[in-house]
């Protein structure tokens, strides 16, 4: 995956086109915090009154502009009651603020998911060559958590505590311009750690999430291969390495902690130091009779409120720096452009009448070297072509861009004469089908699996299918029949009974070109019988394509291609071949041994 950094305002504006289709509800959510943030400075000013009435000498208050006189007592019950009142006014604003940022974040970050899910799945296979699955994972999920605080707590704060700093200091200036000017100096000096210490959070919390990557990367692939760690009595080994994974995780996140934890110290001592020196300097002012006792109380209300938005700016700004180390890694993968282009005006694949060609072609990794080089290969329709050589010879690389999964890097591949990306992938795909070495299935149903991609079918259709495949017998004596879960990766079924399912979806598909991939290989002799009576049948009447490391499977074949270091050593059939001394004579005869 591309490391290249992405400015915080850019980071920011594309979070925004995630919020775009909430926006009423977001302006909602914004005006609900703006209300709870100027209601905490509202109650906070109440304070003086009630000091000024409880040590006024008078029994009777005179209310302001009205001159109204109402008794000491009922005055102070009257602005306890509107302090209550505010009070209330603020929870029913906190609640519908925090409902509304969660509703928002919530529906974001499925959105996010979605989308990154939508985009992994178009990307070529050489992309998951190239990135681990742990890798992919923790970006969906951990990354994808971390960037929920980007879109509902960080703003929530900024908007709350920000409103409330600035109405505070508003009335501490109004107040008194010179104890304001205090006031600010001592906010500075609680800004600048936030400032220092930005970009050291934003690089240890993409560090760490790259680790926390790394842990799920190790979870992935060992749970995936317990049987090999368990075969090689490798438990204690792992379970080291996934300890040195954890302390390096750890390391990063205490370093992050260390700093935060810094902040806010320094920040709280800053705080304190200010309500002792706001204490000395105001207390002066009302033994000197400069201010009333009202005031003093007031003034003090309003710097002890400002340490909480002061502090959870601190805690803010290590949200926000791994907030936007998530956001990059996110980004990182939405920015990935898949090899994979269909042209505009694309075709549906309707026909195919004549043959299937591969034409010069080419295909390298990346910028590895090629590991095809000018492949020209012409199976006609309805004919087996057999696809023989050492391990490494680009086999599966060749048969692999046929339904592209990826695209040659130069020359194309043809059927009846045209270039099948002036078709659009999904006909092209309708076409094909492909019974590999290692089957996947899925977490779900014996039928589920045979129907997977293929739409709804009959119990009896799917049925008359299997029994094709050689499958139903086996199907009918699992716990459930049709309806028993294979569990991951079909891992409650033998080789054998997981290659009959794979025919059978095959079978089901009826495509125009079959792709076999060692098939029968790693099968016991019964078991490869069977697979092999019912590929028989798979194969009547079809163009296939066929890879097989055993030479004997292909004795049949109408062609048999010999590859060798990515290049097309010798074409023809068993008999032909086997004539002439070159690679495929030596194979067969190391193989007779």
């Amino acid at each position: 995956m591309s490391n290249n950094k992405i400015s915080n305002w850019l980071i920011f504006k594309r979070l925004g086109q995630f919020v775009k289709p909430y926006k009423c509800i977001f302006i909602i959510g914004i005006i609900c915090l703006s209300f709870v943030g100027t209601l905490m400075p509202s109650i906070i000013t109440m304070v003086k009154p009630v000091m000024d009435i409880i040590f006024a000498s008078s029994e009777v208050i005179v209310i302001p502009f009205l001159k109204y006189e109402i008794p000491r007592d009922a005055a102070v019950n009257f602005l306890a009651l509107a302090i209550i009142s505010l009070a209330l006014l603020k929870g029913v604003f906190d609640f519908f603020s925090k409902y509304l940022m969660a509703y928002i974040g919530q529906h974001v970050t499925m959105d996010i998911r979605n989308r990154l899910f939508g985009h992994l799945v178009y990307q070529s296979l050489e992309y998951y060559s190239n990135n681990p699955t742990g890798q992919i994972l923790s970006r969906i999920t951990n990354d994808v958590k971390y960037l929920e605080n980007s879109i509902v707590k960080i703003p929530a704060r900024f908007v709350r505590d920000g409103l409330m700093l600035i109405i505070l200091l508003g009335m501490i200036i109004f107040f008194n311009p010179k104890w304001a000017l205090m006031t600010i100096l001592g906010f500075l000096l609680i800004i600048l750690p936030l400032v220092l210490f930005s970009k050291m959070l934003r690089n240890l919390g993409r560090k760490g999430q790259q680790r926390m990557a790394d842990i799920y990367d190790f979870l992935s692939e060992k749970i995936s291969g317990v049987r090999l760690v368990k075969s090689f009595s490798m438990e204690k080994e792992e379970q080291k390495e996934m300890e040195k994974a954890n302390k390096r995780f750890i390391s990063l996140v205490l370093k992050s902690e260390k700093i935060d934890a810094f902040q806010g110290a320094f920040i709280e001592f800053l705080a304190i130091s200010g309500v002792a020196l706001a204490i000395v300097t105001i207390g002066g002012a009302v033994i000197r009779d400069s201010v009333t006792p009202g005031d003093f109380f007031l003034l003090l209300g309003y710097i002890v409120a400002l340490y909480t938005p002061a502090k959870n700016f601190a805690g803010l700004n290590q949200e926000l720096q791994k907030s936007l180390a998530a956001a990059e890694r996110i980004f990182e993968i939405l920015d990935e452009k898949s090899p994979l282009v269909e042209r505009s005006n694309l075709k549906i694949l309707k026909d195919f009448n004549q043959s299937l060609e591969f034409r010069d072609v080419s295909y390298r990794y990346g910028d590895g070297d090629l590991v095809l080089k000018n492949i020209n290969i012409n199976v006609p329709h309805g004919s087996i072509a057999a696809v023989v050589g050492p391990s490494g010879a680009g086999k599966s690389t060749l048969i692999n861009l046929v339904p592209r999964f990826f695209d040659p890097v130069s020359g194309f591949i043809a059927i009846d004469g045209k270039d099948i990306r002036e078709y659009t992938v999904r006909s092209l795909r309708k076409k094909i089908a492909m019974v590999m070495q290692d089957v996947i299935l899925f977490n779900m149903s014996v039928k589920d699996n045979i129907c997977y991609g293929l739409g709804e079918f009959s119990d009896d259709e799917v049925r008359k299918y299997a029994e094709a495949a050689y499958a139903d017998m086996f199907i009918k004596q699992l716990p459930d029949g049709y309806d028993t879960i294979v569990g991951e990766k079909g891992v409650k079924l033998s080789g054998g009974q997981k290659q009959r399912i794979s025919i059978a979806r095959a079978l089901i598909k009826d495509p125009e070109i079959l792709i076999l991939d060692e098939a029968t290989s790693h099968l016991d002799t019964e078991s490869e019988k069977l697979v092999q009576d019912a590929l028989d049948l798979l194969m009547k009447n079809r163009t296939t394509l066929v890879i097989a490391h055993r030479l004997s499977t292909v004795r049949n074949a109408d062609k048999i291609i010999v590859l060798e270091d990515g290049k097309v050593r010798e074409e023809g059939r068993h008999e032909e071949l086997l004539a002439i001394p070159g690679l495929y004579r030596r194979m067969f005869e190391m193989q007779s041994i």
